[in-house]
């Protein structure tokens, strides 16, 4: 897979700079940002790393997880991802230039590793379990877990009003909350799953509390995001795509997520980085801007041969080194 499978170059240019241009419009109040501890392990000793946008990325100094603070207040974090342009383009435009690639690139592999974790989470087919998606979005990955046929109960909980009905649309039953607003035995999922979310968050800690009372006792949760140790991240630092303020506010290191699991009272059962992106992204980036500094291995790594990179990529995943982790936890 490559990065222009999922994230056309130009579609996601696109994208950033209406990130840009919407940032005067929903941030310039700085008096309304707060400040906060390190949103991973609750450090609140942290470096200076840079400014991006006009907003401040810090390192904690603890477990080294990059995050943004001060950083803008919860109601100013909704406004805009109800009324921004960037949001509108991502929903839109985005969605339907990417909508095929990535039900067969992700969803679809997405699903299996659900049907695995049913398995391991004693689901059997017709006893009652109820699967639930966190962020349901359009609704494409429940279709995806319906077909499985493991689940009694697909269920997404999708708390704005548009895409929950498009979920609906498509046959699903609805919560139509946020995480933080599901009452405990509400869903009582046997595996649930929060994709490419806790990067947005304001609060990942109360998030992921949340999620656990979703689940049933024993239930797995099954949850991805960017991690600021992975390679492409640490090469680019503050020019890679992925350091995208506003929307991505926490780039929580491995360690970083190990202690976040441990606070909300989730035990760890599976921590990976099985990303396939980081050297292409970087390539990427470095053709975009020739100029962009690079240090002499990873320019190297750039000339070198396919199957080269293609292993070098691998040896990132397996050790934890890609930018791309995902995290199976239990209650």
């Amino acid at each position: 897979m490559k990065e222009a499978d999922i994230r056309p170059q130009a579609l996601f240019n696109r994208y950033l700079e209406l990130s840009r241009e919407d940032v005067p419009r929903f941030f310039s109040d700085h008096s309304r940002f707060v400040d906060v501890p390190c949103p991973a392990c609750g450090g609140e000793v942290r470096e200076p790393a840079f400014e991006k946008l006009g907003f401040r990325y810090v390192v904690c100094a603890g477990c080294r997880s990059l995050y943004l603070t001060p950083r803008p207040a919860p109601d100013m974090i909704s406004r805009y991802y109800r009324e921004s342009e960037a949001v509108k383009c991502w929903g839109t435009d985005f969605y339907r230039a990417t909508a095929d690639a990535r039900r067969e690139r992700i969803q679809r592999p997405r699903a299996a590793l659900i049907g695995e974790q049913a398995l391991a989470a004693g689901v059997r087919p017709g006893d009652g379990s109820a699967f639930a998606e966190i962020g349901a979005g359009y609704g494409i990955q429940l279709e995806e877990v319906a077909r499985l046929g493991a689940f009694t109960r697909v269920i997404g909980i999708e708390p704005a009003p548009n895409l929950a009905e498009i979920c609906r649309g498509r046959g699903f039953a609805v919560v139509e909350k946020s995480a933080e607003d599901v009452a405990e035995g509400e869903v009582g999922a046997a595996v649930a799953t929060a994709f490419e979310v806790l990067e947005h968050l304001f609060d990942p800690l109360e998030f992921l509390s949340a999620a656990r009372r979703i689940l049933r006792p024993g239930g797995r949760l099954l949850y991805t995001t960017l991690t600021v140790s992975g390679f492409d991240i640490q090469v680019l630092w503050d020019h890679s795509k992925s350091v995208s303020p506003p929307h991505h506010v926490n780039l929580l290191s491995v360690q970083g997520m190990l202690r976040l699991a441990e606070r909300a009272g989730l035990e760890v059962i599976e921590l990976c980085t099985p990303g396939k992106l980081d050297v292409d992204i970087v390539a990427n980036a470095a053709g975009e801007d020739p100029a962009l500094e690079l240090p002499r291995f990873v320019r190297s790594l750039l000339a070198a041969g396919d199957e080269t990179r293609s292993r070098f990529q691998g040896f990132l995943a397996e050790n934890r080194l890609s930018s791309h982790i995902r995290v199976v936890a239990t209650v």
